[in-house]
């Protein structure tokens, strides 16, 4: 009996779409975008922000960075954190929960932002855009709608590198090509903070607006259509 659904990605409204074969408009989540600093000098170590639980899929960044002996700063607490510190070699630090304070700072200054796992939409990548930061995240769900990827024939608008498959290999190659081609001195993090301003707070409520009022218009519409048609 629902007249209108909303999702927050292209991803959950094909969600939507195959499991209970209804049509939604996507409605992107606010992102408090002005917490965070773009224009800090970039300095030699990846960041990951998130809660360390299987799906996140932080293993394999774990994995990666041990493999490419890069430096890794993972920030986040959950059920995985002492699996993933046994598995951390040197180059790879787990701090555990840290303030807002201590991320934003981090997000200004990581030479990217890595994110290994399949979400929904994707807050923590957005908010690393906002403070500058390149993406380089596995390329399903709710980042195919927030990051755009490089393209090596024209970097033009690109926020961050999307890898193919959710595997070690995939991954690797993505940070060496990455790390190899110096993107990050690239993707010009002016850019970067401005495409995350269009997820802003003041966008989400400007947009949401604009939809309820166009919902509700709908549904009077229809709601005297079919008054007059019992009238009639």
């Amino acid at each position: 009996r629902v007249d209108y659904l909303l999702a927050n990605s292209n991803f959950t409204a094909s969600r939507i779409r195959k499991y209970w074969r209804r049509e939604s408009e996507v409605l992107y989540p606010p992102v408090n975008v002005n917490r965070f600093e773009w224009n800090k000098p970039r300095e030699d170590f990846y960041l990951s922000v998130c809660r360390l639980v299987p799906n996140k899929r932080v293993d394999l960044l774990v994995r990666a960075f041990n493999k490419l002996k890069l430096p890794l700063i993972i920030v986040g607490d959950g059920v995985e954190k002492s699996y993933l510190k046994d598995l951390a070699g040197p180059t790879v630090q787990i701090l555990g929960f840290q303030s807002m304070e201590k991320i934003e700072n981090l997000m200004s200054k990581c030479r990217a932002f890595v994110y290994a796992g399949i979400e929904d939409f994707g807050i923590a990548p957005v908010e690393a855009m906002a403070a500058g930061s390149p993406v380089i995240a596995f390329g399903k769900g709710g980042v195919l709608d927030t990051v755009k990827c490089f393209n090596s024939n024209s970097a033009k608008g690109a926020t961050g590198l999307l890898f193919s498959a959710q595997t070690l290999k995939s991954l690797v190659e993505a940070i060496e090509y990455f790390n190899e081609k110096q993107l990050w001195r690239e993707l010009n993090p002016e850019l970067i903070r401005n495409w995350a301003n269009s997820f802003s707070q003041d966008s989400f409520k400007i947009r949401f607006e604009k939809t309820i009022n166009r919902a509700w218009s709908e549904h009077k519409n229809s709601c005297d259509i079919g008054t007059s048609d019992l009238r009639s």
